[in-house]
């Protein structure tokens, strides 16, 4: 008796009947619960989930998380940091702070002395508009936590790694019309994206090549080849993807 008295003094932790805990590659814990989620301690997360219920972060909790998803409200009482926040509903109460880039919900609630950073509602429209300020995004102290110099353009890595040199510029290309801003995102990732290892020789010349055709403002080539050289990469990456798909709508509303 004296020891299960001494244990009732010791907090108690209830994990309901399907819940799921698995941490991911990086080392990341994620939790996916049927019911609702409190979450007390401070913390960092890959997937916070309530498949019907709703999720709290106590005053005293400082939660970073890379998805916050619930059914039903998320109740934000300490401080949550996240790339997406998935719910029917966002309250961030006095004092707390929330900084979420991007959220789908149906209805935001702010306290008054609360603060909400970020709040995109897709990445879209992220992306359209860092590429309105691409030049004050260039200019960010990205190394100065690391004690390195930024790079300038001129010293940067070319986007198309070692032994690929972009091609000549024609020589009126002052002349020539910007691209339109999805166009003009789209070269930017697939710039980005071709730097990476890891793709195939076909898929990389693919890329490489509806780059050339949108620096070139060659869109009536664009137009009717962009499906099949896409289709020569069978395993795009998110930057690829995005790209594919910005491409594709360009089109579309043409």
């Amino acid at each position: 008796m004296a020891r299960l008295r001494g244990e009732s003094a010791a907090p108690t932790m209830f994990i309901p009947a399907g819940t799921e805990i698995q941490t991911d590659s990086h080392g990341l814990l994620s939790i996916r619960t049927p019911g609702n989620l409190v979450l007390e301690n401070s913390g960092n997360f890959s997937t916070i989930e309530s498949t019907a219920g709703s999720i709290r972060i106590e005053p005293q909790a400082r939660v970073e998380a890379v998805n916050v998803r619930c059914a039903e409200a998320c109740f934000v009482r300490g401080s949550l940091t996240a790339w997406r926040v998935t719910a029917r509903s966002i309250h961030v109460e006095d004092g707390a702070r929330a900084h979420i880039v991007l959220q789908e919900t149906e209805h935001l609630q702010i306290g008054r002395e609360a603060r909400v950073v970020g709040n995109f509602s897709s990445e879209k429209e992220l992306f359209l508009l860092f590429s309105r300020f691409s030049d004050q995004v260039r200019e960010l102290p990205m190394a100065l936590d690391r004690g390195n110099p930024v790079p300038s353009l001129a010293s940067a890595p070319r986007p198309y790694g070692e032994g690929h040199a972009p091609p000549p510029a024609p020589e009126d290309e002052d002349e020539r019309e910007p691209l339109a801003e999805g166009l003009g995102f789209a070269l930017q990732m697939l710039e980005r994206d071709v730097a990476q290892e890891g793709y195939t020789g076909a898929a990389r010349r693919a890329l490489v090549q509806i780059a050339t055709l949108l620096r070139d403002g060659d869109l009536e080539t664009l137009r009717a080849t962009h499906r099949t050289l896409f289709a020569r990469v069978p395993d795009p990456r998110d930057d690829a993807r995005r790209a594919r798909q910005l491409i594709a709508e360009h089109f579309e509303n043409a």
